[in-house]
């Protein structure tokens, strides 16, 4: 069932949340989760009424979640606590989602095959974060997270 505000759909949309993680060796990986049904507000005019600079988008992102059997499910992936992310065995990272400064997302879908940043590393780009940003529209480094709410079962995610 669609929820609207307003007379506007909301919980429509689809991103891509790209959870960052190093390994022992220093090599930086990118784990991608497209998810669909969350409602993502980007405001671009409060910004620049504020800042005074045209480039300074934010956006809040609105995520659904569902318990199950005392897991917190956002889609299909049990959401872990970002410390707790880390410390699984690098196979398991791809099967769980977490939300933690140093990750970002954007607007749309992007494939989840995991990422390594040093592919993207060259003259042009400093790795796979800019090389994103430089050629998609709406990409947000993670600047706050709230949540898991448990009144009404959602996170709430700040970005730049």
């Amino acid at each position: 069932m669609q929820a609207y505000k307003e007379g506007i759909p909301i919980y429509s949309d689809t991103v891509t949340i790209f959870n960052k993680y190093e390994d022992q060796t220093g090599a930086i990986h990118w784990y991608p989760h497209v998810l669909s049904g969350v409602d993502l507000i980007i405001d671009k005019a409060a910004n620049v009424a504020k800042t005074g600079l045209d480039s300074a988008d934010t956006a809040n992102l609105h995520v659904k979640y569902h318990s199950g059997d005392g897991t917190v499910m956002v889609g299909d992936k049990p959401y872990l606590s970002p410390k707790e992310w880390e410390k699984q065995p690098n196979d398991d990272l791809p099967g769980s989602i977490t939300f933690a400064s140093g990750d970002f997302f954007m607007q749309g879908e992007y494939a989840e095959t995991p990422i390594l940043d040093s592919d993207y590393a060259n003259r042009v780009d400093s790795g796979f974060y800019d090389y994103i940003n430089k050629r998609h529209d709406y990409v947000f480094l993670i600047t706050t997270v709230g949540g898991p709410y448990t009144v009404i079962p959602h996170f709430e995610i700040g970005g730049k």
